[in-house]
């Protein structure tokens, strides 16, 4: 009999670049920052980078590589973001998956007519209460821009919208430097202190340079601000193929990754040991529609890329999952959703973020979210690997049950059921005849009546009225400030 004394549970990997094409886009990448370097409008950065040895002709930033080193060597490896309630954790570090929803996205999917909107402050607490109640999606967001508020003041309104009903760790941008101080402001509420903030952070916070190659004021600000406070932060930059960046997959990782080492050197100029998290975006712009490519096979070539470069700097990276270019929930969407979630989990990314997005980032629907709960489910699943062991190999429960037996009944089924199977609350498995019998409810239907199920359901808030009347009178102080 085969004898293992311990479990044995192998996880897949998946690899697209050779150790030595890794070295080679780090070397370019290099050599981009020292040769070409960055152009940065922001005096406060300029001025760190000038006093941490960056060579500095007006706005033209020259970095050289012990600059990277020495921020490579100071950034956190591991970084873990909590929910509000202390519950939901994110943890970011080698090989942990974690999804969730993106921001910005400026259009909405009435759940109800079907209608293609802009989107209002009330689908964003919506999508809160659906996130809730998804088992899969690790963190939250506004995931839209709410057309009813005030530009100025949209991220802290989303904030406490997409609160309301929704406690698991907030994923968010920052108009400027002054509302990130009122965001960390607004999470301290929740958390009772700066330090405790500090300690436990329950905000990760987007911002970009702008490619090709430039940082600017509020942006950087924001970067600046988040290093303070010890709040984690991805500054990723939006290379375009052949727009914001080289037409080759190797150029523009290899000016994605400059550009990121070059908001790294920042970061930790400012403070040394704040948590960042890396992973330029890079991806095609469909030279047809100028539309930057969500689907497809480019951007997840340099998703898998990207996870062997982050395992070559040891940090926490950024990824995207289950997202589209399609504008409504059909095969396209569910294809692309698909792949992008395994891409992402084969290559070992951690923040798995833009979940539900279609149309190339400017759609969202509450159908999208749950449809993209239910595939997280079956990744993960598969991700898991195959446990071998005794009990596992099943050796005595086979010659228990024998030749023309059958394992329903045994106790060792019972055990197992759950484990090793996987079964989807959305999907089809029934005979075509069980199928018609009961409405002959499509995907789709059934994507809708869960939606309806969830936001029509009576729920108390997650916000004391306490914290909401501290959470308001934060935003009106701004908004005072701002007019």
């Amino acid at each position: 009999m085969i004898k293992l004394n311990h479990k044995y549970r192998r996880a897949p990997y998946l690899e697209i670049l050779t150790e030595e094409q890794v070295y080679s886009i780090h070397s370019a990448s290099l050599e981009i920052l020292e040769r070409i370097g960055v152009k940065c409008h922001n005096e406060k950065a300029l001025k760190l980078l000038k006093e941490g040895g960056a060579y500095i002709d007006g706005d033209r930033v020259k970095i050289p590589p012990v600059m990277v080193e020495q921020a490579l060597k100071s950034a956190p490896s591991r970084i873990l973001v909590t929910g509000r309630s202390g519950k939901g954790k994110v943890l970011l570090e080698r090989n942990v998956a974690n999804y969730g929803l993106g921001t910005d996205v400026p259009y909405h999917i009435d759940t109800y007519t079907h209608e293609i909107r802009p989107t209002v402050l009330k689908d964003i607490e919506n999508m809160g209460k659906v996130v809730q109640k998804c088992e899969n999606i690790d963190f939250t967001s506004n995931s839209g821009l709410a057309s009813d508020v005030q530009p100025e003041l949209q991220d802290l309104c989303h904030y406490k919208a997409a609160s309301t009903y929704c406690d698991k760790p907030y994923f968010t941008t920052a108009a400027n430097g002054e509302n990130m101080k009122v965001l960390i402001d607004m999470a301290t509420v929740f958390a009772g202190s700066y330090e405790n903030l500090r300690r436990a952070p329950s905000l990760i916070v987007y911002g970009e340079p702008v490619s090709p190659l430039m940082f600017d004021k509020h942006a950087t600000e924001v970067l600046l601000v988040c290093a303070e406070y010890k709040i984690p932060i991805v500054f990723p930059p939006m290379v375009q193929l052949g727009a914001t960046g080289p037409m080759t997959l190797a150029g523009g990782i290899a000016q994605g990754n400059a550009e990121t080492l070059a908001s790294l050197v920042v970061h930790q100029l400012k403070n040394p040991g704040a948590p960042f998290i890396w992973g330029p975006f890079v991806s095609m712009m469909d030279m047809r529609t100028t539309l930057c490519c969500y689907g497809g096979p480019v951007l997840m070539k340099s998703q898998v890329a990207l996870g062997q470069i982050t395992k070559f700097y040891n940090l926490p990276t950024f990824g995207f999952a289950c997202v589209s270019d399609s504008v409504t929930i059909d095969v396209q969407c569910g294809m692309e959703m698909m792949w992008s979630v395994l891409i992402n989990a084969l290559a070992g990314l951690n923040l798995c973020h833009d979940v539900g997005y279609m149309n190339s980032g400017l759609i969202v629907s509450l159908e999208s979210l749950l449809l993209a709960d239910d595939i997280i489910s079956a990744v993960s699943h598969f991700a898991d690997g195959i446990q071998v062991d005794d009990e596992t190999l099943a050796l005595d429960v086979i010659e228990k049950v024998g030749p023309e037996g059958n394992f329903l009944s045994e106790e060792h089924t019972v055990k197992f059921l759950k484990q090793e199977g996987w079964y989807s609350p959305l999907l089809n498995r029934k005979q075509f005849q069980a199928w018609k019998k009961e409405g002959s409810k499509t995907v789709n239907q059934r994507l809708a009546e869960k939606a309806h199920k969830i936001i029509e359901e009576d729920v108390p808030p997650l916000i004391s009225n306490d914290a909401m009347k501290e959470l308001d009178k934060i935003i009106a102080e701004r908004e005072k400030k701002l007019a």
